[in-house]
């Protein structure tokens, strides 16, 4: 519910005790304990993330020239050190310890509910009105930016109607398990959350 120390919005949480009851309901045995680590993957991530583009100098950022996105750089390079000589080798031996965490967990959890993001979706540009906002998005998004680290397979599934603002959790299961992943996800949503008119021509 709250992946270590995660202040996670009211109508998040609503939306993962729903999910978690909608599975109980159906067989499967739900209870609620903390994860593995996602914070320091999530520090780890953003180091790998920028090795790449500062070894180009950032050529790409500035070639494009794209005010929103250099700003977000420039936060992002401030809570990210540079990766150093043995930078990479040494997160990447990290990553591993990491992963064999969430393998082990995952080995006695098979199925985690978590949620996409601590808060509903947030209004347009937030991230770049200031340090602080930008903080608060990626406060937010700390189980987005960790776990995918890890190369574990996930599914998203929405939660909320069409008349709402959208709303989801995230479901995530150990290597090649993504039948558990589906199963639960028909689970949680076994109807389209709006009519949906294929396309035909």
């Amino acid at each position: 519910m709250r992946p270590e120390g995660l202040a996670t919005h009211p109508a998040v949480e609503k939306a993962l005790r729903a999910a978690a009851l909608a599975l109980q309901e159906a067989g499967w045995t739900v209870v609620e304990t903390p994860c593995p680590p996602l914070r320091e993957p999530a520090h780890l991530q953003a180091l790998l993330w920028l090795a790449e583009s500062r070894r180009s100098g950032n050529k790409a950022y500035q070639a494009e020239n794209e005010a929103e996105s250099l700003a977000v750089l420039a936060m992002m390079e401030a809570r990210a050190p540079e990766a150093g000589e043995h930078g990479v080798a040494d997160a990447l031996t990290r990553r591993a310890g990491f992963l064999r965490q969430w393998n082990l967990f995952l080995e006695r959890y098979p199925l985690v509910l978590l949620p996409v993001s601590a808060e509903p979706p947030f209004p347009d540009a937030l991230d770049i009105e200031s340090e602080a906002s930008f903080e608060r998005v990626i406060e937010a998004q700390l189980v987005q930016i960790g776990l995918p680290l890890m190369g574990l397979p996930a599914l998203t599934v929405a939660t909320s109607d069409a008349s709402s603002a959208p709303m989801g959790v995230q479901l995530v299961a150990g290597r090649y398990r993504e039948d558990l992943l589906l199963e639960a996800g028909a689970v949680i949503a076994p109807e389209p959350i709006a009519p949906v008119e294929p396309v035909t021509e």
